[in-house]
């Protein structure tokens, strides 16, 4: 690993904000999840469940009315927007997370070309990515927040290089991510690299069995859930990168990589949460 690019440390992540006894739910940002596409509903309920378990105060989904069921019947918290949305509705407080089983047909094609004009927070995830590579930086107008979130296979499109070249030369690859794209990165994958503003380090924990479906939307949703608590875009990269590898390896602790589902990832974010903030008082 390139010297610049340091290891991750439990006593060296971010806190989350403590909450003041007289907080309420407008304080903690509102999630606005963008994805649902047909049969890809699933992908959308894991990602606004994940930003609700990190601690965003609302979470909205947007997404195809077929996706409603998967909604109400994991998610009964969260509100709910038909496509296409209304981004002239959103709240002051909003964050878009963008891609969770979006899919790349027109409707997905025209609501990215609107999210990149918005000047609010965005956390960029699966066929937005995909979308991007197709439309290239220019689809990015306006200047915002961005955290982007590839796996290799979308890195390589996003590069328009072979995938095989990206494994070779993961730092060089997230530098080039960086340069052509703007915004904060994560490469997903072993040892994940993160690069922001100033941030430069891997992940040291997860593990194969969280190369499952589903997996990535859990970490979107929790990127976006900490971008709506106020932290900064390292910070949220760094800590949610963190809190989902560490998810992940409890889960495998619990019932074996091969039986791990991103279900399971999700469902041990509350412990990591209390076992952070344990070391953080």
């Amino acid at each position: 690993m390139d010297d610049d690019f340091v290891a991750l440390t439990w006593e060296r992540l971010p806190k989350i904000p403590k909450r003041s006894p007289d907080a309420h739910k407008g304080r903690f940002g509102h999630v606005f999840v963008l994805g649902g596409a047909p049969g890809m509903g699933g992908a959308l309920a894991l990602a606004a469940a994940a930003a609700y378990r990190i601690g965003a105060g609302l979470v909205t989904a947007v997404g195809h009315p077929s996706a409603v069921p998967y909604l109400t019947s994991a998610l009964p918290e969260a509100t709910w927007w038909d496509w296409p949305p209304s981004f002239s509705a959103l709240p002051d407080n909003a964050v878009l997370a963008v891609g969770p089983g979006l899919g790349q047909g027109l409707a997905a094609h025209d609501m990215l070309s609107e999210v990149g004009s918005l000047p609010i927070p965005q956390v960029w995830d699966a066929d937005a990515l995909n979308i991007l590579a197709r439309f290239g930086a220019p689809l990015l107008s306006a200047k915002a927040v961005r955290l982007f979130t590839p796996h290799p296979g979308e890195a390589a499109r996003l590069l328009a290089m072979p995938l095989p070249d990206v494994q070779l030369d993961r730092i060089g690859v997230i530098h080039a991510l960086q340069s052509r794209y703007g915004g904060h990165w994560v490469l997903k994958g072993q040892h994940s690299l993160m690069l922001g503003e100033t941030a430069r380090c891997y992940c040291p924990w997860g593990n194969p069995g969280m190369a499952t479906g589903g997996s990535g939307d859990v970490l979107t949703g929790v990127l976006a859930g900490l971008l709506a608590q106020g932290l900064s875009a390292d910070d949220a990269l760094i800590l949610g990168v963190a809190i989902h590898a560490l998810a992940g390896d409890r889960a495998a602790r619990r019932l074996g990589e091969e039986s791990l589902l991103a279900s399971n990832i999700l469902e041990e974010l509350p412990f990591v949460i209390q076992e952070l903030n344990a070391i953080h008082v």
